[in-house]
């Protein structure tokens, strides 16, 4: 497949995933041409070469790779000229048979900062989805992470009790740099006394990290939920329909955003219309 677009949330291990794609490439084929850009560095990179008037030096270095992999590619929306550039660069080394493996945080039809040509062509390929670890993976992630830990430090292998891990597993699930932000958190502040770390404890040192880690709800995520539940669409939430079918949904939806958010009551009553 050509290209591939891996998308997903940010610490979900993309930039992970197209590093190590790239560090294999080279190993296993080290006669070809392996380029890794951030969609960050293609932009400030292009732009240099228009200003150097360097341009088709530009164009040559990369349409030369056998393997191209250009991470955060929704980075360049709006960018209307690298947009272009890319789009072109893209043409050229599918056209030649050469690899392209890009990431993304959603899939090409959500990236509507694109322009739809670029959308089309990263859609022309292998779309892959990550999906967030399950509490397996998570439990030896953090295994993995606390022996390197252990090594980098001088210390001695050490454990941490089943119930701290469960805890940092089943509470951290959104980012796996968070998950080892939370964990490089406990041996900064337990050191060698890591493994008589109990769970209340770990909770105390971690209470900053978790309050971070809420969700903040707005009334437009309590309108969408509640639409989603009754199975009416969002407009009819704040719209003039007084039916009961409209009417007890709207009365729900607003008790809700006065529980869950810090709108005053006049300002909730203007957002339902």
């Amino acid at each position: 497949f050509n290209p591939v677009l891996f998308h997903g949330p940010y610490g979900f291990g993309k930039t992970h995933l197209l590093q190590a794609l790239a560090a294999e490439a080279a190993r296993t084929r080290p006669d070809k041409t392996v380029i890794y850009l951030t969609a960050d560095r293609f932009l400030s990179t292009f732009v240099k070469a228009v200003m150097d008037r360097q341009t088709s030096a530009f164009k040559e270095e990369l349409r030369a790779a056998d393997l191209l992999l250009i991470d955060d590619v929704h980075f360049i929306g709006g960018k209307t000229a690298t947009q272009e550039e890319l789009f072109h660069t893209l043409a050229a080394l599918m056209g030649d048979g050469r690899r392209v493996v890009l990431s993304a945080d959603r899939p090409p039809a959500a990236l509507s900062e694109l322009e739809p040509r670029l959308r089309s062509h990263l859609a022309s390929g292998l779309v892959c989805g990550i999906e967030p670890s399950d509490r397996n993976h998570r439990l030896g992630i953090l295994e993995r992470k606390l022996e390197l830990l252990c090594r980098q430090q001088g210390l001695a292998p050490m454990s941490v009790k089943p119930e701290v891990l469960v805890f940092l597993a089943d509470r951290f699930i959104d980012s796996v740099r968070e998950l080892e932000g939370a964990l490089n958190t406990l041996v900064a502040r337990a050191g060698a006394g890591l493994s008589q770390v109990g769970l209340e404890e770990a909770q105390a040192v971690l209470r900053p990290h978790l309050k971070a880690g809420e969700k903040r709800i707005t009334v437009d995520d309590i309108q969408k939920a509640t639409s989603e539940h009754y199975g009416l669409k969002q407009a009819d939430l704040i719209s003039e329909r007084r039916t009961r079918s409209v009417a007890r949904p709207r009365q729900a939806a607003m008790w809700l955003a006065k529980q869950l958010t810090v709108r005053s009551l006049p300002d909730i009553g203007r957002r339902f219309g």
